[in-house]
């Protein structure tokens, strides 16, 4: 038991990986397909002659990765939940509080990582110029944002106005608090959504900025 135990502990652990990593790869494709992609086909050229503008343009495909992120992120979680109802963990010495309360709390935390994962991706696809470019990029590049992730898993900090400020960390503590069952700290969701947010505002300025450009056709 003692085993069986442990490997569920491990298991559970893996969650909050599972979830983050969930929400960047949700838009990954669509991040290429978006830019390199369409720079790759021929298509981003006739595209961008269309009477709207390239913020226009810009906003509508990072609009569309971040659905997709978000999506994907709705599912995972889901699917935890119908999983979690399949192990016998309280045969292991385990409880586990994954109910729709816990499943729709987790969603609204890690939500506003959508947009920023998007961003993040659709800047490094747009210096790339096809597709398999794209994706060597993009691959190496979603696993920094993660990072923090292994601060959890290694270090098990605790939840804190500081640590809610790190995308990633923030995100995978709330995770963990609402597995756990622990009562939802307000402060702590206000601080990490808006912190993310910001980031990804930032990002998506940043991505915006590049749609500009006159080399965007490559």
């Amino acid at each position: 038991v003692g085993d069986h135990a442990a490997r569920a502990t491990t298991a559970l652990g893996m969650i909050p990986y599972f979830l983050v990593f969930a929400v960047f790869m949700g838009g990954f494709y669509l991040a290429i397909d978006t830019t390199a992609g369409e720079r790759d086909l021929g298509s981003l050229e006739p595209l961008l002659t269309l009477p709207v503008s390239r913020d226009e343009l810009a906003l509508g495909k990072l609009a569309a990765t971040a659905l997709f992120s978000l999506l994907t992120l709705v599912l995972a979680t889901c699917a935890f939940a119908v999983a979690m109802d399949l192990v016998p963990l309280a045969e292991m010495g385990m409880t586990v509080n994954f109910d729709a309360v816990t499943v729709l709390r987790i969603i609204v935390s890690v939500a506003p990582l959508a947009l920023l994962a998007s961003a993040i991706m659709m800047v490094v696809a747009s210096f790339t110029n096809s597709f398999k470019e794209a994706q060597s990029w993009l691959s190496p590049t979603i696993l920094v944002p993660t990072m923090p992730l292994l601060v959890v898993a290694f270090l098990s900090p605790q939840p804190s106005v500081s640590t809610m400020l790190v995308p990633s960390l923030s995100h995978a503590l709330l995770i963990n608090e609402a597995v756990k069952g622990a009562p939802l700290v307000p402060l702590h969701l206000g601080v990490s959504a808006l912190s993310t947010l910001v980031y990804g505002g930032l990002v998506t300025l940043l991505a915006l900025r590049l749609y500009r450009r006159e080399g965007l056709l490559g």
